[in-house]
């Protein structure tokens, strides 16, 4: 039962998975594509708690309507090829696989392979020791992800956990790769329990925001006609780079020693400045709107979004979702008509609120965000 146990054991969330999807609904954007309109309807009143005549779900089910005209079951093939129609959908659609190509190069990988090895050139000795040392790392990695996926994704959003994860990560990785330059005789001294703890501290920041998070920001950025073609290559990308870092970890410990951490260090600086530079906020956006955030101003929508991003904008300011949606209802109009046009009804809705706030209306006729 040695090798059979730890196998068994990782049948049962599978199994589980398995179980409890059966009683989960379709993708209301699934149920769109196929046509099943009722279906989708319902679902959408599920999700939000509201009646499937309530506006909020007509207006959401109506725009994902919208946003399949003409697009409804691509064949794989077609998928790929339209995945560079135009420069916004090749942006789109190359996002996911440049997220999960940086995620294996945050050297996750090479810590969760060879971490007896890493334990034992950082001084843990015995078997024994770094098989226990090695679980332990996957018990505390199984937790920070179930609470990130649970508290923090949601509040902190896309781009502050994978920014705060990198440079989280890159700490982590130089402060191992110094210990391991400044003591390569593999002896324990005080500064080896603080390298044994950055091990520790590179799996929670990992689960933090890399380990997940490019996963989710990839199914919410891919257009929603192609994005089974996307995701689908996003997901090849992990498995190529898998296999990569599998293979070159052992010859970069052999041969480079501590520069190994040192390389994945500046790996992780590299995909922290990547998503504070050129990924936008995608949290609280409902998916048909996502399209927007790519269109114009890219990297001031980014630079906005990102932590103290506004010491670079020099008072410029992006196009906002709202104006560009503007835009794309009233395309025979100039920007500056469109505009004048937006203020006007938002004039207007807020007077209509104020005359249903005073009849004690409920109603909320945003889309819903799913």
């Amino acid at each position: 039962m040695q090798w059979r146990l730890p196998i068994i054991v990782q049948i049962i969330p599978g199994a589980l998975f398995l179980f409890l999807m059966l009683f989960q609904p379709e993708s209301p954007r699934w149920l769109v594509e196929h046509g099943r309109y009722e279906e989708a309807a319902a679902v959408l009143a599920y999700i939000a708690r509201k009646h499937p005549d309530d506006d909020a779900v007509v207006l959401t089910l109506r725009e994902i309507r919208a946003d399949f005209v003409g697009k409804h079951n691509l064949p794989l093939l077609t998928q790929f090829r339209k995945m560079g129609e135009s420069k916004t959908i090749a942006l789109r659609c190359i996002i996911p696989s440049i997220a999960t190509c940086f995620q294996q190069w945050s050297g996750t990988n090479a810590i969760n392979y060879y971490t007896p090895e890493i334990f034992a050139n950082l001084g843990v000795t015995g078997t024994s020791q770094a098989l226990f040392a090695t679980g332990i790392y996957g018990v505390v990695k199984f937790v920070v992800t179930c609470m990130t996926l649970a508290f923090v994704i949601e509040s902190w959003g896309r781009k502050r956990t994978l920014i705060y994860s990198g440079l989280a990560q890159a700490l982590m990785m130089f402060w191992i790769g110094g210990y391991s330059g400044a003591h390569p005789n593999q002896g324990v001294v005080p500064a080896t329990y603080v390298s044994i703890v950055a091990i520790y501290l590179f799996g929670v920041s990992f689960c933090l925001g890399w380990g997940f998070t490019p996963l989710i920001l990839g199914s919410e950025v891919a257009p929603g006609h192609l994005r089974t073609a996307v995701i689908s290559l996003a997901s090849a990308t992990t498995w190529l780079f898998t296999y990569v870092i599998a293979q070159i970890t052992p010859t970069m410990l052999n041969r480079i020693t501590y520069g190994t951490y040192l390389v994945f260090g500046v790996a992780s600086l590299i995909m922290a400045a990547w998503v504070y530079i050129f990924i936008p906020e995608t949290t609280g956006y409902p998916l048909e709107d996502i399209k927007y955030l790519f269109e114009k101003d890219i990297i001031l929508r980014s630079l906005e979004d990102a932590p103290g991003g506004w010491m670079f904008l020099g008072g410029r300011r992006a196009t906002s979702v709202e104006e560009l949606k503007a835009i794309d209802a009233l395309p025979t109009q100039s920007p500056k008509e469109v505009l004048e046009e937006l203020k006007s009804r938002s004039d207007e809705e807020s007077a209509h609120s104020r005359s249903l706030n005073r009849r004690g209306s409920q109603k909320w006729e945003d889309a819903l965000i799913i």
